[in-house]
């Protein structure tokens, strides 16, 4: 994997270069759509659970038509998702790949408003968003803590960053194993078994090694399918209170 720095906290023309090969190497309409039915159901529960946090804040709160970024919209899965469990005029997707916008603006057909950009350099005013959705784009990115902290920033006071990250090492023993009974290419057909679209190899405790001191964890998180088989987890992230 390529070295990467940022400059001036932003990612430099090599990292964009990498990032359009590694987007049309990795098929993630393909992923969503063909995948196999367990996959299909792990991602529609991370979806579900994302949309949840959103929604029993909103009624916490009273809050209507909230300011909803999703930083890493991709082709528009986890914006779809939004746009149907959610009211609000307010949704906003930004993808630093041009042709993954595309392909969400035709899925969402005005659903939201789509722009091109990075997580390190959100084109919002400081605490201006009520909700930063980010789900499996830390493992990407060259430093979460850098793209957290731009989250901080454009974040509303009583708002909420919900993430969703990999199990890496789970999942990765899970492969071996399904590798070592020969059956890892017939049932993951479009999914690579070794990911080197990955950065970082994401658990609780890198992630937690990431979060800057303005931020915390507001309990519980999510385990995606369940406790006993990680393989996903969604935690929402919110502002701390002063003391």
């Amino acid at each position: 994997m390529p070295a990467f720095t940022l400059k001036n906290s932003k990612p430099g023309e090599d990292f964009i270069l990498w990032n359009e090969e590694m987007s049309r190497t990795y098929n993630q309409e393909e992923y969503y759509e063909k995948s196999n039915f367990a996959i299909i159901w792990i991602e529609k529960k991370r979806l579900a659970a994302i949309s949840s946090l959103i929604k029993n804040h909103l009624e916490q709160a009273n809050l209507t038509d909230p300011t909803i970024l999703e930083v890493g919209c991709g082709t528009g899965q986890v914006l779809e998702e939004i746009a149907h469990k959610i009211k609000t005029k307010n949704l906003i997707g930004i993808d630093p790949l041009e042709h993954w916008l595309k392909k969400a603006k035709e899925k969402l057909n005005g659903k939201a408003k789509l722009m091109k950009g990075f997580g390190e350099d959100l084109p919002f005013e400081n605490n201006s968003i009520d909700y930063i959705v980010c789900t499996e784009v830390l493992e990407h990115v060259i430093d979460p803590k850098v793209v957290l902290m731009e989250f901080n920033r454009v974040l509303k006071k009583e708002g909420l960053i919900i993430i969703s990250i990999p199990n890496e090492k789970l999942i990765n023993n899970l492969k071996e194993l399904i590798n070592s009974f020969k059956l890892y290419n017939k049932l993951f057909p479009n999914i690579q078994k070794d990911n080197d679209w990955h950065i970082h190899d994401f658990d609780l405790k890198l992630l937690n090694h990431y979060i800057p001191d303005k931020l915390e964890i507001l309990p519980p998180i999510h385990f995606i399918p369940h406790y006993f088989t990680p393989l996903r987890y969604v935690i929402a992230l919110r502002k701390k209170t002063a003391n």
